[in-house]
């Protein structure tokens, strides 16, 4: 099957007569400065594809979640989310589209990875974001991972919002994951003590540190890739 149109060249979108009749809706502009779930230059409204942008700026949940579902069937989650969902999420503004686009979003990896679950299969990574990390920010990239997992077969746990350190070393002590991702946002200063700490008390765990707030700031992808390449995946 042939790549989508929005994920092939997704600035802009070849038009269509419903995107033609879709004004760019004026709440959608760009964000001053960087968003939780990127680093680096964030992306104007020209870098997200004309449908997803028209959909959020129409607060329309459901139309985001259709498109962002089209995208992971054709082109999988890593590039769903590298092309569509990053970009999206960094760009949009305004509290009504933001919640729509990341509502739609949620659902449709929500959807997919009801899909690929394999009831039985053990989990073997465990998804975690730091504590304090606010709403989405962390949220959605982890699920986004756990879909990129999923399409390799590997099982994972995801664990709630907000788990303090103490709590999470638990988690791992009774689930003895082969690896651990900690998403995190924001630097903090104690969140490299506690890391260091999680390291020392589970020496057999590897603590993968994903997103722009650790020091390495592994980009989902880059966390993908260090996740697949723990686990021996092809």
């Amino acid at each position: 099957m042939s790549s989508t149109p929005y994920l092939r060249n997704a600035c802009p979108l070849p038009r269509s007569p419903l995107a033609a009749r879709a004004p760019a809706p004026p709440v959608c502009t760009p964000r001053p400065r960087s968003g939780p779930l990127t680093s680096g230059r964030v992306p104007g409204p020209r870098a997200v594809p004309r449908r997803l942008w028209a959909a959020a700026g129409r607060v329309d949940d459901r139309a985001v979640a259709r498109l962002i579902t089209d995208a992971l069937e054709t082109d999988g989650a890593l590039a769903t989310w590298t092309a569509l969902c990053a970009p999206a999420l960094a760009a949009v503004t305004g509290a009504a589209p933001a919640l729509a686009l990341a509502a739609g979003i949620r659902a449709a990896l929500g959807a997919r990875l009801t899909r690929l679950a394999r009831p039985g299969r053990r989990p073997t990574v465990m998804l975690a974001a730091a504590p304090g990390e606010p709403g989405a920010a962390g949220e959605l990239p982890l699920s986004a991972l756990a879909v990129v997992l999923l399409e390799h077969g590997i099982e994972s746990w995801r664990l709630g919002a907000d788990l303090p350190w103490p709590a999470l070393s638990s988690a791992v002590t009774r689930a003895a994951p082969a690896q651990l991702v900690v998403w995190s946002s924001a630097a903090s200063a104690d969140d490299d003590a506690r890391r260091a700490a999680m390291e020392a008390a589970h020496p057999t765990v590897p603590v993968v540190p994903a997103g722009p707030g650790w020091p390495e700031s592994l980009s989902l992808p880059a966390a993908a890739a260090v996740c697949l390449a723990l686990a021996g995946a092809r």
